[in-house]
């Protein structure tokens, strides 16, 4: 079974600033965004050309996910598009997780960003938990490009990932 996800995100800010952070600064996504905590550069493969690193992993808020590796699959900086697939760390019913970004100037000081997810799900339990996972993924994905606007706009976490950190931390105290 295929879903498909697809958003975009009009952004006050040039496009290559927002390349750099998407793509040049890729394995620093926990940086910015809530429902990762942490990423980490994978560097154990060469890079494509331009780009910094091959891939990252990913620790997720998100339940039923453990940390997720993902990996290049294109990289074009001239035209500000790439894509990576999960290769490590999906649920056993996830068979394929892609994603493809491409960022785009409307004015020198405007762009817009656009995402196509796709997964391809077991049909069992898929065609039951479909629903669901596409309900969850576009809320994800509603609130990832509302963190990266911010994160752009205003060169600071949104206000929802310093929460999050905060409670890192209070529980990191903890133990």
């Amino acid at each position: 079974m295929h879903l498909q996800l697809i958003g975009q995100v009009t952004i006050n800010a040039p496009a290559r600033n927002v390349w750099h952070i998407l793509a040049r600064e890729y394995s620093s996504i926990g940086r910015w965004a809530s429902a990762i905590p942490q990423s980490e550069a994978v560097t154990d493969l060469p890079p494509p050309a331009g780009a910094a690193v091959c891939g990252r992993v990913c620790s997720t808020a998100m339940s039923g996910f453990s940390a997720v590796r993902e990996q290049f699959t294109y990289y074009d900086e001239h035209a500000m598009r790439f894509g990576y697939q999960a290769t490590d760390g999906r649920p056993a019913f996830i068979t394929h997780a892609e994603n493809n970004w491409q960022i785009r100037a409307l004015t020198p000081e405007t762009c817009v960003v656009e995402a196509r997810g796709e997964l391809d799900i077991w049909l069992f339990p898929g065609l039951f938990l479909a629903p669901l996972l596409k309900l969850q993924m576009d809320r994800a994905a509603a609130q990832l490009f509302e963190e990266l606007k911010y994160y752009v706009e205003h060169d600071q976490p949104h206000p929802r990932k310093l929460k999050e950190q905060r409670k890192q931390v209070r529980q990191a105290a903890r133990f």
